[in-house]
């Protein structure tokens, strides 16, 4: 069997490739490139939390050294969100608050440039280049979750550890960030044994989970662009090893958000008339289904409920933040805060709450104003490819209730409303 009857062959996407505009020049791929490919390298230096900012700083000035600059629909949404967020220092109390602010911000300031640098560089960025090296992000959080269940106790020591201040490494978080663990592990009262749950190359295994929902779809796409049998194999491979630190993870919002974007385009290939793979995907949702609870995987799923009572707890913290977020509708507290009721802090457990406690209900709905128009605006991409993509889009809807985006998850969410966004302004192929 040949790799092109293995799966489709690829779009011609690299043929013909845009010049650049007049007075200026091409910006190279490498900065945005290098940030996902070699985002599990700072992870394991300790720099995850600050070298992400300095190579989203250096993509800015080549945008701004290079002028024409090109905005596409929606990101002025976003960057009314950053001008807001900005506003909402004013409510900080200190040098700590500050940090914190720092932090958030920055994650939000990274996707933003991430999305232009993708949507001004189309002489040297293609869609393909970019669902390559999402899905070798995908491919490291596989393996890491794996390695992390066989060495749950694993802890890195790197450079940045080396050279932090004592002080500083007394924080936990910080820590975290720059010794960072393969695992997250919790015992909840009265469980039987503790939760090893995969967080690497992350600090928590909700993002770990939130990762993993937002870049499996991701791989679908990529390999339905066109792959070698080997880059298949390689994936279904993947794919098949996943099911254990998925599992493992004991993410309910992670299925809740694959099942919805499995469904949104399971959906929509049936008003495509694609009865095949409507059919195809039914028998394949089905044994899953029966293979999940027949292997006693989703007992295992629902049995942390048991123990943790997570939902109940989330509603506690939801209530919470709403109560609070009323005191400071404007713009926000400026940061999380610590709710002694509740024993966690308000303005995290979802980036709705986040938006809420942090920036106030208009950064909120700014938020929403750039998500659902992405949503809708990019709501008819021509290939396979790119419904996968959408329905990510659509499942972050849901997901961003009740996961915190971290720097990654946030810039896979922007790049793919770029990829959806160029492919339908300027043709390129998804």
């Amino acid at each position: 069997m040949t790799a092109s009857a293995a799966v489709r062959p690829a779009a011609e996407a690299s043929a013909a490739r845009p010049r650049p505009a007049a007075g200026g020049r091409a910006l190279p791929a490498w900065p945005l490139l290098g940030l996902i490919w070699g985002y599990p390298v700072l992870w394991a230096l300790g720099l995850s939390q600050f070298a992400p900012t300095v190579l989203c700083l250096l993509m800015l000035a080549l945008l701004l050294l290079r002028g024409h600059l090109r905005v596409l629909p929606g990101l002025w949404a976003w960057g009314a969100l950053l001008l807001w967020m900005l506003g909402s220092t004013a409510m900080l109390g200190s040098a700590t608050d500050l940090i914190g602010w720092g932090m958030r911000f920055t994650v939000v300031l990274n996707a933003g440039i991430c999305a232009l640098y993708y949507a001004n560089a189309r002489e040297t960025l293609g869609p393909d280049a970019v669902l390559r090296a999402l899905s070798g992000l995908w491919a490291t959080c596989v393996l890491l979750g794996c390695l992390g269940l066989a060495f749950p106790e694993a802890r890195l020591s790197t450079p940045m550890g080396a050279i932090m201040p004592g002080g500083l490494m007394s924080n936990d978080l910080v820590h975290d960030y720059v010794a960072p663990r393969l695992t997250e592990t919790q015992q909840p009262w009265g469980a039987p044994a503790p939760y090893i749950r995969p967080s690497a190359p992350f600090v928590y295994a909700n993002s770990w989970g939130l990762a993993y929902a937002l870049l499996t779809p991701v791989v679908v796409a990529r390999l339905l662009r066109g792959a070698r049998l080997r880059v298949v194999l390689w994936y279904a491979g993947l794919g098949a090893l996943s099911v254990i630190p998925a599992l493992a993870s004991s993410n309910r919002g992670m299925f809740l958000g694959l099942g919805l974007c499995v469904l949104t385009v399971w959906i929509r290939a049936g008003l495509r008339g694609r009865w095949a793979a409507v059919a195809a995907g039914g028998l394949g949702l089905l044994a899953a289904g029966i293979a999940l609870f027949a292997s006693g995987a989703a007992g295992s799923v629902l049995a942390r409920q048991e123990y943790s009572d997570s939902t109940g707890g989330r509603s506690a913290l939801y209530r919470a933040t709403w109560e609070r977020s009323l005191e400071s509708p404007l713009l926000g507290h400026g940061t999380t805060q610590m709710e002694p009721s509740v024993g966690v802090s308000l303005g995290t457990q979802g980036y709705l709450w986040t938006l809420l406690f942090c920036y106030g209900f208009v950064a909120a709905a700014l938020f929403l104003w750039f998500l659902l128009g992405a949503v809708l605006r990019w709501a008819r991409p021509v290939g396979t490819s790119g419904l996968w993509l959408h329905a990510v889009l659509v499942s972050c809807c849901l997901m961003f209730v009740f996961y915190s985006f971290d720097t990654m998850q946030m810039i896979t969410l922007l790049l793919l409303t770029a990829l959806l966004g160029r492919a339908r302004l300027d043709g390129d192929p998804l």
